[in-house]
């Protein structure tokens, strides 16, 4: 029997931190709830001022951020996560309405690599979109620099 069983700790071994912003707590709860499940430490935050006093708790790997009614507003969120030189190339996913299609094109202009998901969300493509910029931020954001992208799915010209 492992040690860890034998002595009763079940202590989950946490894959990234991650920052969830969202004003509705509700909303905040469910986003949070998936990204736990799958292993990830997550600080939630409601406000912009909160997201910013979370930063200060230690090493945030991602940010997921719920857009609500402003995106404008997320946008500015994730420019002053971003200002501290440690932070620069933190990515991010904005999670928006269908109200917000658009907001992909606007992200490109952003220091970090930030991708979009609009609501519904299936907690799968979430999952999916969080591993690849946590496993391969680098790689993503050298494409993002050239103005490429891979030629076909899963596959990287270097």
């Amino acid at each position: 029997m492992p040690d860890s069983l034998s002595s009763g700790s079940h202590a989950k071994q946490t894959r990234a931190s991650v920052l969830v912003v969202d004003p509705s707590p509700l909303s905040l709860i469910a986003l949070a709830g998936v990204l736990d499940s799958q292993g990830y430490g997550c600080i939630c935050a409601r406000t912009l001022d909160g997201a910013i006093s979370a930063m200060s708790l230690g090493q945030i790997d991602l940010v997921v951020c719920d857009v609500a009614n402003d995106a404008a507003a997320a946008l500015e969120m994730l420019l002053a996560l971003r200002s501290r030189d440690d932070q620069a190339n933190l990515p991010a996913i904005l999670i928006a309405d269908s109200r917000w299609a658009g907001l992909e094109k606007k992200t490109e202009s952003l220091s970090a690599v930030t991708r979009c998901l609009f609501k519904p969300i299936d907690p799968g493509s979430l999952i999916a979109v969080a591993e690849q910029l946590l496993v391969m931020p680098a790689l993503t954001a050298s494409h993002r620099r050239r103005g490429t992208r891979p030629g076909r799915p899963g596959w990287v010209s270097l």
